[in-house]
C-alpha cells in the first residue's frame, strides 16, 4: 500500500494535460469576447442602416385617374414635403402658421 500511494504522489502526466486545457479554454474564453464584439457592431451597423432606409422612404403618391369612352376619375395626389417641425422650438411653426412665438 505504501508504494502504491508514493507511486501516486510521484505520478505527474496528467498535471500538464490539465494545465494545457485551461491554456486551451481560456484563449477560447478570449478569443470568444473579441468575436462576440464584432458580431455586436455589425448588427449595430445593420440597424443603423434599416433605421436610415426607413427615414429616407417618400410617402409622396400620385394617381392620375383614369379615362374610357363613357366615363372618368379624378386621381388623388399628395406631397410630403419632408419638413418637420421642431416641438421645442417655434420658429418655423410661427411663420407657418402666421402666429405669434411665445418665448
Amino acid at each position: 500500500m505504501r508504494r502504491l500511494m508514493m507511486q501516486l504522489w510521484q505520478d505527474d502526466c496528467g498535471a500538464l494535460l490539465s494545465f494545457e486545457w485551461i491554456l486551451l479554454a481560456t484563449i477560447l474564453v478570449l478569443a470568444m469576447v473579441v468575436g462576440l464584439k464584432s458580431v455586436q457592431q455589425a448588427v449595430l451597423n445593420e440597424f443603423e442602416d434599416v433605421a436610415n432606409a426607413i427615414g429616407a422612404l417618400s410617402q409622396t403618391y400620385d394617381f392620375g385617374g383614369a379615362k374610357g369612352c363613357c366615363a372618368s376619375i379624378n386621381g388623388s395626389r399628395f406631397k410630403d414635403h419632408g419638413r418637420t417641425f421642431d416641438v421645442d422650438t417655434c420658429t418655423d411653426a410661427c411663420h407657418r402658421f402666421s402666429a405669434p412665438c411665445e418665448e
